[in-house]
């Protein structure tokens, strides 16, 4: 699993100061600029109170990058690098424009250019500790639909990795937004089972792809009416293939999602890095129990 705890803490951290710089500027531009400045000019409030929406869609980004647990040391590293940009031009302010600035007003762009500067030594220093998880995710959103895959070696033959997949009422031990899993009736092509979320929301699956030993595929009933998800078509596709390691299992999702563009939009925005974590979850949590199948305990490295 990726240490990503620290980062995502400076990164909340460094979202709750933006949002209350964000949001004191939009609020209380016009008595701020006097305070700050030395000879306001008839834009600095609204200018401060452009400074402090774009504060705030920041402190936005900030947050919804600490919710995600995978996030990457590459994404962290690029809000380092905003918040070093914010230092250097406040010093750049400060040395060549000071004069614009009241006694207060320097001292309040120094104690922000100071307060940011912590958070981008310590995010830096957090992020050099994430490590890239063993399952390779994707989560791509295209159209109105919703590409989701995961690959994962494990260290087990085939036949074994296929036993685990297609044991379907233990699916739901591995998957965290699964709660139960019951088959309904038949096996292989054409099978049914009803799949139960955490919440005791349910729906129905069919079989629509059936290789044995190599692949098989469910389509979710969307259309039904109790269906609980905005999906207008849900399918996925669960394969697995000789590796060096042993095997090579991949899980494919595609989604098409309901409603208009922009509704779809801000979903597919919000729906990604939940996909990704889920995914990853699943496919480690896989890997365990097939090597755990082909007496091995531990995932490989």
């Amino acid at each position: 699993m990726p240490r990503s705890a620290s980062a995502r803490i400076f990164l909340k951290l460094n979202s709750q100061f933006s949002a209350l710089n964000g949001v004191s500027l939009l609020l209380a531009a016009g008595l701020i600029a006097p305070l700050l400045l030395s000879n306001p000019v008839d834009w600095a409030a609204p200018g401060l109170r452009a400074l402090g929406v774009g504060l705030l869609g920041f402190a936005v980004l900030l947050y919804v990058l600490s919710r995600h647990r995978f996030v990457s040391r590459k994404v962290v590293n690029e809000i380092v690098l905003l918040d070093a940009l914010w230092v250097v031009g406040s010093v750049v302010l400060i040395a060549f424009m000071g004069d614009i600035f009241t006694t207060q007003g320097i001292v309040a762009v120094s104690v922000v250019a100071m307060v940011v500067a912590f958070f981008a030594v310590s995010q830096f220093a957090a992020a050099a500790k994430i490590e890239k998880p063993v399952p390779v995710a994707r989560v791509e959103a295209t159209d109105g639909k919703l590409f989701a895959t995961v690959k994962r070696t494990v260290k087990a033959p085939p036949e074994t990795v296929w036993n685990v997949m297609t044991d379907h009422p233990a699916y739901a031990d591995v998957a965290d937004n699964i709660a139960k899993v019951e088959v309904l009736s038949g096996d292989g092509l054409g099978m049914k089972r009803r799949c139960f979320g955490p919440k005791g929301e349910n729906w129905e699956e069919t079989c629509d792809l059936f290789e044995p030993g190599h692949a098989y595929g469910f389509r979710i009933h969307t259309e039904a009416d109790d269906y609980p998800y905005p999906f207008a078509e849900l399918s996925g596709r669960w394969r697995v293939k000789e590796h060096p390691l042993g095997s090579e299992f991949d899980i494919e999702i595609i989604a098409t999602l309901k409603g208009n563009a922009l509704s779809k939009w801000l979903f597919a925005t919000m729906a990604k890095p939940q996909f990704k974590a889920i995914l990853i979850d699943l496919a480690d949590a896989w890997a365990v129990r097939m090597q755990q199948e082909a007496g091995h305990t531990k995932p490989p490295k």
